[in-house]
C-alpha cells in the first residue's frame, strides 16, 4: 500500500504539533496486527490491563510496523536529526474499558531527556464514540503543568492543570484504521470515552533523534537507529 505524503508535512507538524496520515496501513494489515495485539494481550499482559508495554520486544509483527519504510518516509520530514526507534504499547478500550484518557503532555513522563515524538496508529476505525484521540493544536509551543488528579481509570493519574483552551480549539481525531497521528511529545492531547461499546486497539510508538545513551534509555531494549544523523 504506497502513501502519498503532503507536500507541507514538515510545516503542518512545527505548526500545530501533530500530523495525521490517512490510511498508511490496508485493512488487512490492520486485521492480522489486531489478532496479533489480541494475542498478547491475553498471553503477555496483566490480567484485565488497558496498556501493553515494549510490544516490539514480544513480537516480530510489530517490530517490523515500527521500522516500516511508510512510517519512516514521513518521520524523516518531521526529524531532520535522524530517526531512532525508543518502543511501543498497545492501548485497549472495549465496553468493559471506557474512560477517557484525560489531557495530558507526554515529556512530563520523561523529564530532562531529549525531544520525542510519537506515531499513534488505530486498528480499529476511531472516533469519537469508541476512545479516539484528542489534540489540542499549537499547544506544543507553550508551557504546560501536570498535577496528579488520583483518577478513577487505573492507568493515567496525572492531569494538565493549566488547560486554557477554549472548547472549539479542540480536534477529534475521527480516522479511518491503519490511518497515523505522528505528535510531539509537547502536545496536549487525550482520548475521548469508549461509549460504542465495541473494541478500540491502538499502537503507540516513540521514536527520538540518533544520540549517545541517556540513563533513561536504558529501561528501553528495543531501541534501533532507523535513519542516521545528517543520512
Amino acid at each position: 500500500m504506497k502513501t502519498h505524503l503532503p507536500a507541507d508535512l514538515a510545516a503542518r507538524y512545527e505548526r500545530d504539533g501533530f500530523v495525521i496520515l490517512s490510511e498508511l496501513l490496508s485493512a488487512k494489515e490492520c486485521d492480522t496486527l489486531k489478532t496479533e495485539a489480541q494475542r498478547l494481550l491475553a498471553e503477555k499482559a496483566k490480567p484485565g490491563a488497558s496498556v501493553f508495554l515494549h510490544v516490539a520486544v514480544a513480537s516480530a509483527a510489530f517490530r517490523a510496523l515500527a521500522e516500516d519504510p511508510r512510517l519512516v518516509a514521513p518521520l524523516r520530514q518531521v526529524m531532520p536529526h535522524g530517526v531512532m526507534f525508543m518502543s511501543d504499547k498497545l492501548v485497549y478500550k472495549s465496553a468493559d474499558k471506557t474512560f477517557s484518557t484525560p489531557w495530558h503532555i507526554d515529556c512530563f513522563y520523561w523529564r530532562n531527556t531529549r525531544p520525542k515524538l510519537s506515531v499513534w496508529i488505530p486498528l480499529d476505525d476511531a472516533a469519537a464514540e469508541n476512545g479516539t484521540l484528542t489534540v489540542v493544536p499549537g499547544s506544543h509551543k507553550r508551557d504546560w503543568q501536570m498535577v496528579k488528579k488520583g483518577l478513577p481509570n487505573g492507568e493515567f493519574g496525572d492531569e494538565v492543570s493549566n488547560g486554557d483552551w477554549r472548547e472549539g480549539d479542540v480536534v477529534t481525531c475521527a480516522i479511518k484504521r491503519g490511518s497515523a497521528i505522528i505528535f510531539s511529545d509537547r502536545l496536549v492531547h487525550g482520548s475521548t470515552r469508549n461509549t460504542a461499546g465495541k473494541d478500540r486497539y491502538a499502537i503507540i510508538s516513540t521514536y527520538h533523534a540518533p544520540a549517545a545513551d541517556e540513563p533513561f534509555d536504558l529501561d528501553f531494549p528495543a531501541r534501533k537507529v532507523l535513519v542516521a544523523a545528517g543520512a
